[in-house]
């Protein structure tokens, strides 16, 4: 059984609400689209306003179960701007609107940035929505993979909505800066990339995420990412800037200092306290998002929200396995001296068809090179050794 269970708190439930099921460009890496699974297809193009009342009556419920610090609704698609303005404006109203017995609401939300005008900004203002922009990088890098759906560039469009977004927040408009998503990409200069979002693009908040790749893919290149990941964290080292925010860097670099509960949902979703959710325009209920390029049985549908409690939803089998899965090493990774900080990786990139998710990450020798280097770095700014070790180890 789960912990929280037993004790009914939750310090943060981060719920992924599919609101559109549809995308004006077509990133050749998606999850949703590109990667063999037809679940997002099958649902409606955009969630109804009887599934946002059903959502926000879940939430309610969920609330009245468990004492949930934060409760965080991340906006996604697909792209979500494909939903009418004046419907986002009454779902925002809804969730709102409800009773969460004293949670903190945040409303987040990811978008490719092309669809972004004054009204959009208008929206995000009036509903404290903060907003991150997914690009991955100068358009030459950008452009090999994310291009619109007839094969054009996307690069401008997206920097435009991404300068916008930034004018709206240096005028007190946003409660938060824009940050950006990127996926790591094994074939270019990650110290470019790095240098591209913050001297180029002004953004000081970023995350590089590991591609959804698994043993089902043919083009794995862990040398290649690990190189990239080194690039950029030698960079940001060198800046020596506590402004600049990269995720990936900094909870991997705080586990390494022996700080407790500082890993990342996705790479471990047993960090204490912290869980999340996936739900569909269709109304149902999954686990972990990018679970569903497996085409696994663990990403099936749970229940729908109309129906099923937050409780049911922990205790469900496909729950409960993912929570083992996490809470658990694959095989090969016993005895690594990566394996407390590591922790096996993202769940997605272990799968394979034979083994399910028992295999160590098909980016794992890309996680070994990055530890090892950001250890070295830590050595280099004075950390005892001892102290790393004793991370390692612990």
């Amino acid at each position: 059984m789960v912990e929280l269970l037993i004790d009914k708190r939750i310090r943060h439930l981060e719920i992924i609400l599919k609101i559109s099921e549809r995308c004006n460009i077509n990133c050749d890496y998606c999850y949703v689209f590109n990667k063999g699974n037809s679940a997002a297809n099958d649902s409606p193009a955009r969630i109804s306003d009887k599934n946002i009342r059903h959502f926000v009556n879940f939430l309610e419920r969920a609330s009245q179960e468990y004492q949930i610090g934060t409760l965080q609704i991340d906006l996604h698609g697909g792209e979500p701007l494909l939903m009418k303005k004046e419907n986002f404006a009454n779902m925002c109203i809804q969730f709102m609107s409800g009773h969460y017995c004293g949670s903190n609401i945040r409303l987040a939300l990811q978008t490719n940035g092309t669809l972004i005008d004054e009204e959009w900004i208008a929206l995000f203002e009036k509903y404290s929505v903060n907003v991150s922009v997914s690009i991955d990088g100068p358009k030459h890098i950008n452009d090999r993979h994310r291009l619109d759906t007839k094969g054009r560039s996307t690069y401008e469009g997206t920097v435009r909505g991404l300068r916008m977004l930034q004018q709206a927040y240096q005028q007190g408009r946003l409660p938060s800066a824009p940050g950006i998503l990127c996926v790591a990409n094994a074939k270019v200069n990650g110290a470019e990339i790095y240098r591209h979002f913050v001297d180029d693009l002004g953004v000081y908040s970023f995350d590089f995420l590991i591609p959804d790749d698994c043993y089902k893919d043919a083009d794995v290149d862990a040398l290649g990412l690990g190189r990239f990941l080194n690039e950029a964290l030698d960079e940001w080292v060198k800046d020596d800037n506590p402004k600049i925010f990269v995720r990936l860097f900094q909870t991997h670099i705080a586990t390494l200092l022996g700080q407790k509960n500082s890993g990342i949902l996705g790479h471990n979703p047993s960090v204490t306290g912290v869980y999340a959710l996936t739900v569909s325009s269709d109304g149902f209920v999954r686990v972990d998002d990018t679970l569903r390029s497996t085409s696994d049985s663990m990403f099936n549908p749970i229940g729908h929200t109309s129906e099923v409690s937050l409780s049911e939803v922990f205790d469900s089998p496909q729950f409960r396995e993912y929570t083992s899965v996490g809470q658990s090493l694959p095989t090969e990774c016993t005895g690594c001296i990566w394996e407390n900080i590591c922790a096996g990786g993202r769940i997605v990139n272990r799968f394979s068809p034979e083994d399910h998710f028992d295999r160590k990450s098909a980016y794992c020798y890309s996680m070994r090179s990055f530890l090892s280097r950001a250890s070295a770095h830590l050595i280099n700014m004075g950390i005892k050794e001892e102290r790393i070790m004793a991370a390692i180890s612990q």
